[in-house]
């Protein structure tokens, strides 16, 4: 069965990650875009999901029953938080961004 949008109730939630080469450089993050930095992700991660505490979107998100049992949750100290930071900007590839081979397809020549 499938709803309106085209997506089976049981796929609910579910969202392919996408690889981190260029992560630092790539924000808003997650499937919505919700997250505006790389320590808003940390945080959502770290708490086992998000807590909106008004507006449209309101709720507990580590209470979510479609939230993936690997997002549980985890302790980590400011420095652990760092360099997983400095890890993730490591993982930005210069040389990719900035290669005119790959730069705007509709600009002129």
């Amino acid at each position: 069965r499938m709803d309106y949008q085209g997506f089976a109730p049981a796929n609910y939630g579910k969202h392919k990650a996408p690889t981190l080469r260029n992560v630092a450089v790539t924000a808003p993050y997650m499937h919505d875009g919700s997250a505006a930095t790389l320590q808003d992700v940390i945080a959502h991660y770290e708490r086992g999901g998000r807590l909106i505490e008004d507006g449209p979107n309101a709720g507990d998100g580590a209470l979510n029953p479609n939230k993936s049992s690997f997002v549980s949750g985890f302790v980590m100290t400011e420095r652990e938080k760092e360099d997983l930071i400095a890890f993730l900007n490591a993982l930005t590839d210069e040389e990719l961004l900035t290669n005119p081979a790959y730069s705007d397809p509709f600009a002129e020549p």
